[in-house]
C-alpha cells in the first residue's frame, strides 16, 4: 500500500494499513480520525483495490467534506451506526451571525485536535457539527461562541439543507496534461497556464503542480488560484479531429 513519498502521506498510509490489520485480526470494524479532502483522496486510492476488507468513507451525511475511513472485515456488512461520531446541534438567536471559523475556534479552545472534528454546517439560527464521540463531553460544555450564547444538544439528527452546485465545462484538448485541461477550464491560453504552474498557482489532488506535463485521470481534482476548484469528471472520447472530448465540473 503505497502512494506518496511525503512523510505525512506515508504516516497516513501506515495508519490505514494498521486499521486493515486490526480489522482482520480482531474481526471488528476499525475507524480512522476525520480525514480532509486531500487525505481522503490518498486513502481512496490506497484502498480501492482491497478485496480482503470492506471500506467505507462516512462523515455523518451524504457528500460530507471531511470523513472517517471505516474498515470492516470482509464478511461484515458495513454498519454506519457503529461509526463513533455524533451530531451536535448548537442553537442561538437568529439575529446572531456566527461563522465556521467562530465554531472551530470555540472547539479548538477546548484543547481538542482538529482531526476529531468533521464538517461544521452553519444555518440560520443553528449550527450542526459532526464530531468523534470522545470529545462530546467537552463540546457539550460550550455555552458561548464568539460573543453569542448557544445551547447544544446531541439528540437531533443531522438535517441541514445541503446542495453542491457544479458548472459543467465541455471541450476538447490535445492531451490530458494539466496545462491543457486547466487552460480549457479557466478559458486561458496554455502559455498563460504554464506560467501559472511556474508561479505555484495550480494544485492537483491538493498538491502543488511543478510540471506542466503531468497527466490527469478521471476523478482528479485541481485548483487554480483565482479561478476556483475543478474536477475532471469524464473523458468522453475522441473528436473527429483526434482531440480528446472531456467533461469538467467546476465547484460553486
Amino acid at each position: 500500500m503505497s502512494f506518496s513519498d511525503s512523510q505525512e502521506d506515508r504516516v497516513l498510509i501506515a495508519h490505514l494499513q494498521d486499521l486493515v490489520d486490526r480489522a482482520e485480526r480482531n474481526c471488528m470494524g476499525c475507524f480512522s480520525r476525520f480525514l480532509d479532502e486531500r487525505q481522503l483522496f490518498i486513502a481512496e486510492k490506497a484502498l480501492k483495490n482491497r478485496t480482503d476488507v470492506n471500506v467505507v468513507f462516512w462523515g455523518g451525511y451524504e457528500n460530507a467534506h471531511r470523513k472517517i475511513c471505516c474498515i470492516f472485515p470482509e464478511w461484515e456488512e458495513p454498519d454506519m451506526a457503529s461509526v463513533p461520531i455524533v451530531c451536535l446541534t448548537y442553537k442561538y438567536r437568529s439575529n446572531n451571525k456566527l461563522s465556521h471559523r467562530d465554531f472551530l475556534g470555540a472547539f479548538m479552545s477546548c484543547g481538542i485536535q482538529r482531526e476529531t472534528v468533521g464538517d461544521i454546517i452553519i444555518g440560520e439560527n443553528k449550527t450542526q457539527a459532526i464530531v468523534t464521540d470522545t470529545i462530546v463531553p467537552l463540546l457539550r460544555e460550550i455555552t458561548k461562541v464568539g460573543r453569542c450564547g448557544v445551547k447544544v444538544t446531541d439528540e437531533e439528527t443531522f438535517n441541514m439543507p445541503l446542495q453542491q452546485n457544479f458548472q459543467e465545462i465541455n471541450g476538447t484538448v490535445s492531451s490530458l496534461r494539466i496545462d491543457s485541461i486547466a487552460a480549457l477550464s479557466i478559458k486561458e491560453s496554455r502559455e498563460k497556464t504554464v506560467k501559472m504552474i511556474q508561479q505555484g498557482r495550480i494544485q492537483l489532488n491538493y498538491e502543488e503542480v511543478t510540471s506542466s506535463s503531468i497527466k490527469l485521470a478521471e476523478g482528479d481534482v485541481f485548483v487554480v488560484k483565482g479561478f476556483g476548484k475543478f474536477r475532471l469528471k469524464t473523458v468522453i472520447g475522441l473528436s473527429k479531429k483526434g482531440r480528446l472530448h472531456i467533461l469538467i465540473e467546476q465547484y460553486h
